[in-house]
């Protein structure tokens, strides 16, 4: 595998406060630091647990802690924040390039702002971003925020990102836990099809919605063991709704990647809904012109760091369709043992099949 080409299709970056600020007017930066503050005190808030039957609150609730106390090698280390660092930790672990998430849903944060606070605070969090990518553009992909508040912020940010060398761009999870319309509704379609005209990929990061928060609440097992281990399958809301919701039949060349979203519950979920569409009335009602799986293997793509499961189902998901990852620096990264993983994860899958999915597919898809 050190042969190979290796490319991390999901790995993660830390932008700074001091390098968004250094990008943001000085009139928006107290505005901006009471927006991030109050969507962490929010995020605390969903993380209040419930009280237990005798009105007391329960032990052992809230955030999870994670990394106190350095668990896992790749944590703390100064590669989540330093573009120099990084490519030393990518040169030790053998990754020619890595597609780089920075905080998912920080966009919504901006969301108060006001005055065009709101597009120069993503502006800035964007250029903060182009920055960290400067310093190796071929080896550091940093996936960019979309403003989906506005469309037409939204789709002229888009062309902004696109002039600027963008290869992939992030939009919030769960847009209805922010009051906005799901991504099918027909109020967004000027965003995809601008986002179409770029053949740029759309990311869809694995995170927490409403449903979730409110498990995180009762769960009082160490490392809060339930909250953690649901949000890969909670991304089948995220599948249904590009799919069934019928976006990709109306926008045929728009690519969607679900990531750290794991592979092996990806062939249950496709074969239940090609089911559904000739036994739940979906022909009835015209829905959907194809089974749903074959917009799935033309217009989406799955990421996932060790899965052996799912990569042995790899020819009912598609072969073109899965894109291995290290999550460095988070709780599933492969660093530095990357190379390791991968001899053991693909010893017995064909080397060609093995190729594209530890590199091939990524460097196709991020035009590397």
């Amino acid at each position: 595998m050190a042969r190979e080409r290796i490319l991390s299709a999901d790995s993660h970056v830390a932008i700074r406060e001091e390098a968004v600020l250094a990008h943001l007017a000085s009139k928006y930066h107290d505005a901006y630091r009471e927006a991030r503050a109050e969507a962490g005190a929010r995020m605390a808030k969903k993380a209040k647990p419930r009280p237990g039957a005798d009105g007391k609150p329960r032990e052992g609730s809230g955030l999870p802690v994670q990394g106190a106390d350095r668990p896992w090698e790749a944590a703390g280390r100064a590669g989540e924040y330093d573009p120099h660092e990084r490519l030393k930790d990518m040169d030790l672990d053998g990754v020619e390039a890595e597609v780089l998430y920075s905080d998912v849903e920080a966009g919504m944060s901006f969301a108060s702002l006001q005055d065009g606070g709101r597009l120069a605070a993503f502006q800035a969090f964007n250029d903060a971003a182009l920055d960290f990518a400067s310093v190796d553009s071929k080896r550091l992909l940093v996936v960019y925020l979309v403003p989906i508040i506005d469309i037409d912020e939204a789709v002229a940010e888009v062309g902004r990102l696109a002039a600027n060398g963008a290869r992939a761009f992030m939009l919030p999870l769960y847009p209805t836990d922010h009051g906005l319309p799901p991504y099918f509704d027909p109020h967004y379609d000027p965003l995809w099809g601008a986002i179409q005209e770029t053949g740029i990929p759309i990311s869809q990061h694995v995170g927490a919605n409403d449903a979730l928060w409110q498990i995180l609440r009762y769960d009082t097992t160490p490392a809060k063991g339930i909250f953690q281990s649901l949000p890969p399958m909670f991304m089948s809301e995220v599948l249904a709704n590009w799919i069934v919701g019928g976006v990709f039949q109306r926008f045929p060349g728009l690519r969607v990647v679900m990531v750290e979203s794991g592979l092996g519950w990806i062939p249950f979920f496709l074969g239940r809904l090609d089911t559904m569409k000739h036994r739940h009335g979906w022909d009835h009602y015209g829905m959907l012109e194809e089974l749903p799986s074959f917009y799935w293997h033309r217009n989406m793509a799955a990421t996932f760091e060790e899965d052996t499961f799912g990569v042995s189902q790899r020819h009912h998901l598609g072969v073109d369709n899965l894109l291995w990852a290290t999550d460095y620096p988070h709780p599933d990264s492969t660093w530095p043992e990357s190379q390791r993983v991968l001899e053991t994860h693909f010893h017995d899958v064909p080397q060609d099949e093995a190729r594209r999915i530890i590199g091939g597919n990524a460097a196709r898809i991020y035009r590397l």
